[in-house]
């Protein structure tokens, strides 16, 4: 009836702390630019318990007027199966629509009357992106006969570089003798 008793100590270590995630910096992108792919190398895990894997959850863009921002997630899980999530924005302006351009009205002169200089605070110019830059483009004169037409162009570009034009005619009455 003799018992002899041994004790065995089993030891495991229970993780259940996320580990901790780091995604790049958030980006701002000029106009119309490419948003660039996923990059897990560039987001940093660590883990008290072992190196966590890294993986791209999704790009959810919502488009807001003329501005695009992009998230980005990112998760990290730890050995244990403990997950922790990062986000990265990534903000774009998407304008491929030219500003909308009006030119002063047509103008007929008298008698050689002297053209006006160009005046680019008489054109109006409106973009839903941004403010548009107006500028002179040039004058085309075509002398027909005793009539003289001046096709005037101005253009209009906004901050994405799409652009729109407008002509205005200035027509005057030339005697050449």
């Amino acid at each position: 009836g003799n018992t002899a008793v041994c004790t065995q100590t089993i030891t495991r270590t229970v993780d259940v702390t996320p580990p901790s995630i780091t995604c790049p910096a958030n980006v701002t992108l000029g106009c119309n630019a490419t948003v660039p792919g996923p990059d897990v190398t560039a987001v940093t895990a660590t883990d008290a318990c072992g190196t966590p894997t890294v993986t791209f959850v999704a790009d959810v863009p919502v488009l807001t007027g003329c501005t695009e921002v992009t998230t980005r997630t990112y998760r990290a899980t730890d050995p244990c199966g403990n997950t922790a999530v990062c986000t990265q924005t990534i903000t774009r302006t998407v304008d491929v629509t030219p500003p909308s351009i009006t030119c002063p009205a047509n103008v007929t002169l008298g008698c050689n009357a002297t053209v006006p200089a160009p005046n680019i605070a008489s054109v109006t110019a409106t973009d839903a992106c941004g403010t548009p830059t107006v500028t002179f483009v040039a004058d085309v004169a075509v002398l027909t006969g005793c009539t003289e037409v001046t096709t005037r162009t101005y253009r209009a570009t906004d901050p994405c570089g799409n652009t729109g034009v407008c002509t205005q005619t200035i027509t005057r009455t030339v005697d050449v003798r």
